[in-house]
């Protein structure tokens, strides 16, 4: 972004600090801008992407001004944060193509990525679409595409995924994974590996046996209370904790 006189995106008399090319921030500078991006790292991986600056700038521990001296908007924010870690994405895909087995490399994919993104709410949504990223993060996301996509044809031709699966398919599972990780998160952290192996079990051609489960399901109680906390008051008011049996 070129900035102009005393205006920096409509914030008359704010001058931006950022360092023209080959000129390094004054240390105390660069001090704040890690402090910025390492509370917006915690923040959005917490709470998603659409934190307000404010509570991010409070996080770190400066001004709001401080904070956009740094970073002029949010698209400049996430920008810096996440292209490194939608890199990281790409070379788990790219790993997963060295596997011999195409279907053992997409679960091994699936897998990694997948803990990726229930670890940090941020990536996931950056990789669903959401928010404003900045080009270069939408330039990485675009480079898991076409990798991901191999990953998925490999698999087919190994015989052990369905044929009618689709890319696109693969992108909603891991929706309805990191959805599931989410509501299931204070619960019972590590559910999300069940449905996990029971999606997989419907993705492949042919299975002897389903496949062990590590995780177990959730009790009534506790399905009752993931509902409490995913859907508006109301809605399936049937799933409830069975009543105690008559003394």
């Amino acid at each position: 972004m070129r900035v102009t006189g005393r205006c920096v995106r409509g914030r008359v008399g704010r001058v931006s600090e950022r360092p023209g090319p080959g000129r390094p921030l004054r240390a105390d500078a660069e001090a704040n801008r890690q402090r910025i991006l390492a509370a917006a790292a915690a923040v959005f991986s917490e709470r998603g992407l659409a934190v307000p600056m404010e509570e991010i700038a409070a996080a770190a521990g400066v001004g709001v001004g401080t904070l956009y001296r740094r970073f002029p908007d949010r698209r400049h924010l996430t920008e810096a944060l996440f292209e490194e870690q939608l890199a990281a994405v790409v070379a788990l895909a790219e790993q997963a193509l060295l596997v011999p087995d195409g279907w053992d490399g997409l679960v091994q994919f699936l897998d990694r990525a997948l803990s990726l993104q229930i670890a940090d709410r941020g990536l996931a949504e950056i990789l669903r679409g959401q928010g404003d990223p900045g080009s270069l993060v939408e330039a990485a996301r675009d480079h898991v595409a076409p990798v991901v996509e191999r990953l998925v044809m490999r698999a087919r031709e190994s015989g052990r995924l369905r044929p009618d699966f689709d890319p696109a398919d693969l992108a909603v599972l891991q929706l309805m994974v990191t959805t599931a990780a989410t509501a299931t998160a204070d619960l019972a952290p590590q559910a999300w590996r069940r449905y996990l192996v029971l999606l997989l079990d419907g993705m492949v051609t042919a299975r002897a046996q389903p496949t062990l489960q590590t995780a177990p399901p959730l009790t009534a109680a506790g399905l009752a209370q993931v509902v409490r906390g995913t859907l508006p008051s109301g809605e399936y008011p049937s799933i409830r904790p069975p009543a105690a049996p008559d003394a």
